[in-house]
């Protein structure tokens, strides 16, 4: 048995995983010595967009990369994957299906199937209670009560990109090496095609701030106009570019810390400021620890790969609740955002070792799933 499922009146859900580890065959790789290390990530960074364009698909499918400690001062690192269905068995084969295509991974990676229930299920949920330390690393949210009065809403809200372009993950996976407690940091993505609706808000949202960016008139009768409203001029050019970059292929995305140590909190921090553009200021991403009464909430969508919405986290400082469009807005990104944040394992030649890598000297593994055992091998049993 190498899939988790349980099912319920509403469906069923299931999951599978693949253990992945830096490619460590330089004629595998492409990190060819004298190769700079800009460009060699740049590559890299290039074949894992590919890798998650090729598996774009709003089907109810998610995949998570997570990065934990290991013994030895190394990481580990798993990719798990969550599909939907109607029942136990035909979502169990669904995420069996969609793990083995995943298996594909770009070049300087080495996946394995993990085909042990008990493996899966450490994966999926590391501790045995959700743990002491819980953070969450969100978009920026800004806000500001807006000085004009001809608009439909008093309050100004916007979210800041993440970084587009490949950064380097090699400080977070060496602070997460130095941890020196069980730590977990879970990248999560979602698929997801923008509804007209959704679309159809966000338009209106730039339009209206393009307006308020421009002098404004009270009444056809004075002539004394009112000027620009200060946080429009900030927010307009955000709505347009979010506009833009997700009108097509987007994804819903989540990036969860834990650990019993004290190094989470930091260690997501360290997250927000890679997942940051350099000119961004202040950083377009922030790193919250997890309210307490937010605790449980958090864990399941750790566990479970899903995204329930922690208000007090998520909301950040803005003094009213978001409506659900504002909600999507806070965790949707374009594919480039999504693969600045969704980086693989990979090693640079010359530097010790980061992650915990098979022996050079072995061959890869063929990616496939071997036939389970048991009258039923897509029962639920998880």
């Amino acid at each position: 048995m190498s899939v988790l499922a349980h099912a319920g009146p509403a469906g069923a859900w299931a999951w599978a995983g693949l253990r992945l580890a830096p490619e460590p065959a330089i004629h595998r790789n492409g990190a060819h010595v004298g190769l700079p290390e800009a460009q060699r990530r740049r590559e890299a960074a290039d074949l894992e967009q590919v890798w998650l364009s090729r598996h774009w698909q709003p089907d109810g499918r998610a995949f998570e990369l997570r990065y934990t400690t290991a013994p030895g001062s190394t990481v580990a690192c798993t990719l798990l994957c969550r599909m939907p269905g109607p029942d136990g068995r035909t979502a169990s084969a669904a995420a069996l299906a969609l793990r083995d295509a995943l298996a594909d991974c770009p070049r300087h990676v080495r996946a394995e199937p993990i085909e042990d229930v008990g493996e899966l299920h450490t994966a999926l949920v590391p501790f045995g209670q959700a743990p002491t330390r819980l953070a969450e690393v969100r978009k920026r949210l800004s806000w500001a009560w807006l000085q004009r009065q001809d608009v439909d809403f008093r309050l100004g809200v916007a979210v800041a990109p993440l970084v587009g372009e490949a950064v380097s993950w090699e400080p977070v996976w060496e602070a997460l090496a130095r941890a020196g407690a069980p730590t977990v940091a879970a990248v999560c993505l979602e698929p997801c095609a923008p509804p007209p609706e959704l679309l159809s808000y966000l338009g209106y949202l730039a339009r209206e701030y393009g307006r308020l960016c421009q002098p404004g008139l009270p009444n056809p009768v004075f002539t004394q106009y009112i000027p620009p409203d200060p946080f429009a001029l900030r927010a307009a050019p955000l709505y347009h570019d979010a506009l833009a970059a997700l009108s097509g292929r987007a994804y819903r995305l989540r990036v969860s810390l834990a650990g019993a140590g004290d190094a989470v909190l930091p260690l997501a921090e360290q997250v927000a400021a890679t997942l940051a553009p350099p000119t961004a200021s202040p950083g377009a991403a922030v790193a919250r620890a997890v309210a307490p009464h937010e605790t449980a909430d958090a864990w399941t969508n750790l566990t479970g790969m899903q995204r329930t919405w922690l208000d007090t986290t998520y909301r950040q400082e803005v003094p009213q609740p978001l409506g659900e469009w504002e909600k999507v807005l806070t965790d949707l990104v374009d594919l480039p955002q999504a693969a600045a944040a969704f980086r693989f394992p990979y090693e640079v030649p010359g530097r010790p070792p980061l992650f915990a890598t098979p022996r050079r000297s072995a061959a890869p593994p063929e990616a496939g799933s071997a036939p389970a055992a048991g009258p039923d091998p897509y029962a639920p049993n998880f």
